[in-house]
């Protein structure tokens, strides 16, 4: 858990999110899916499911060359799917946490993820800090996936606008008072960010606590990854 400071208070919390990264072996795996909202079921009331599907374009630009509309297009329509394969799942752990489905694609809308976005590109450009963090980011999700004939500037310009739109998302969210985010395996990224070492992002990102879960054998529990 990031920052370190607030481990033994994380149950204080009563809400969460759980972000969905589309495409990820993560959330492919019905088992893995499944040990993570029993987990969040059993140590929160409330947890917002946030489907990243707008920025699952992205990968799909990177990895399969798909752009433009069409990008976008299949990216909400694999957002949906998700949704309509887990749905069952969800309700089955509600009754001790109300789970609430969101799309990234309509946060993108609000003109507050615009600032922060704009806030985040200034800092890349001025901060050699963050302007480091965000180019490990940007090369190991690069390295995720089998490269494609496409420039390697625009692939990472791709994972730059990645990182830039989900931190923009995330702040978003902690404005409307979301502080707990759990996900399961380890970004380095917002594990830094939340434990205070990169003081110069946008204001709500400071307050963001960030979850890494393990998952073993059918279980998950709050931990950091290797």
């Amino acid at each position: 858990m990031y920052p370190h400071s607030l481990r033994s208070s994380l149950f204080n919390y009563d809400k969460c999110v759980f972000g969905i990264s589309l495409g990820s072996k993560n959330f492919t795996d019905t088992k893995r899916i499944e040990a993570c909202i029993k987990w969040i079921s059993e140590n929160f009331k409330t947890c917002l499911v946030l489907v990243t599907d707008s920025i699952y374009r992205l990968t799909m630009e990177v990895r399969q060359g798909i752009e433009g509309d069409e990008a976008w297009l299949e990216a909400i329509r694999t957002g949906e799917e998700f949704v309509n394969e887990n749905t069952l799942l969800f309700e089955k752990y509600s009754e001790n946490c109300r789970f609430e489905l969101r799309m990234a694609s309509e946060i993108l809308e609000r003109s507050d993820f615009n600032i922060y976005y704009e806030e985040l590109e200034n800092l890349y450009q001025k901060n050699e800090s963050f302007q480091s963090m965000v180019k490990s980011f940007a090369q190991k999700y690069l390295n995720q996936g089998e490269p494609i004939e496409v420039e390697e500037l625009k692939q990472k310009h791709l994972a730059i606008m990645y990182l830039f739109e989900e931190s923009a998302i995330n702040a978003c969210l902690v404005k409307e008072g979301w502080l707990v985010f759990v996900y399961p395996g380890s970004i380095k990224t917002f594990e830094e960010i939340s434990e205070g070492l990169h003081p110069e992002v946008p204001e709500p990102l400071k307050q963001m606590i960030w979850v890494s879960l393990r998952l073993k054998k059918r279980n998950a529990r709050s931990g950091n990854e290797k």
